[in-house]
C-alpha cells in the first residue's frame, strides 16, 4: 500500500492539468453552447489522456486489487466492494 501511495502521488499534478482542462471546457460549454473545432479536439485529447491514465491506475499500480491486510475488516471490505 505504501508503494501504491508514493505511485499515487506521481499522478497528482497530471490529475489536476486534466481537471483544469475538464472545468475550461465546460466553461466554455455553458456560456456558448458548443465548441469550436480546436476545442473539440482539445477536448479528444483530454480524454484520450484520461482513460491512459484510469488505465495506468488500475493495471500498473494495482488500484483495484485487494489487499488482505487493508481489506481485513469489514467495514473496509464494503469500500473495496463497493469499488
Amino acid at each position: 500500500i505504501m508503494a501504491q501511495t508514493v505511485a499515487l502521488d506521481s499522478y497528482a499534478d497530471t490529475v489536476d492539468e486534466l481537471l483544469a482542462h475538464f472545468a475550461s471546457i465546460n466553461a466554455t460549454v455553458t456560456q456558448t453552447g458548443n465548441l469550436t473545432e480546436m476545442e473539440k479536439d482539445n477536448l479528444f485529447r483530454v480524454v484520450a489522456q484520461n482513460n491512459s491514465l484510469f488505465i495506468d491506475l488500475s493495471s500498473k499500480l494495482g488500484i483495484k486489487d485487494r489487499s488482505e491486510t487493508a481489506w481485513n475488516l469489514s467495514q473496509y471490505d464494503k469500500v473495496h466492494e463497493g469499488m
